[in-house]
């Protein structure tokens, strides 16, 4: 009799959960350290920009340059300032797809160990099985009173 776990189908369902949770948690991994990458483009640029800005003002400049630079720098602080949010809008789902997994993991967990009792449950009543045929055929061979032929 070969051993079958009732719950085989739940387990594999928590086990595919399971999976589908890292998968989700190295997407936002990768979201996040794209946004990471994208916020030190920004802010490189606005260097670059504040460099050439300074290069510039050593020499005449014109006002509506000068107002392009400094509107130019302004943008580029904006848009620092939307990368910020972004990072941290992004960090915010990576420890929800943690906790999210965290969850999954114990899940499958519980049922992996419900799955071993139930073996170990299995295995005994086996044992047991197999110890009251040994005592049958000892009955049969020798009889009830053990009188030994």
């Amino acid at each position: 009799m070969a051993y079958h776990f009732r719950l085989e189908t739940v387990l594999g369902l928590r086990r595919n959960l399971e999976e589908l949770a890292q998968q989700k948690l190295a997407r936002e991994l990768t979201l996040l350290e794209e946004h990471k990458f994208r916020l030190a483009e920004l802010k490189q640029q606005r260097q670059d920009l504040i460099a050439e800005f300074e290069e510039k003002k050593h020499r005449q400049m014109l006002a509506p340059v000068f107002a392009l630079f400094m509107e130019g720098i302004f943008r580029k602080e904006q848009e620092i300032e939307a990368g910020h949010a972004l990072v941290e809008a992004q960090q915010g789902a990576v420890v929800q797809a943690r906790e999210e997994l965290a969850g999954k993991m114990r899940d499958k967990k519980v049922m992996e160990k419900a799955r071993e009792r139930d073996y170990q449950k299995f295995l005994l009543a086996l044992l047991k099985k197999e110890q009251n045929e040994a005592d049958e055929q000892m009955v049969l061979r020798f009889g009830r009173k053990g009188n030994l032929h």
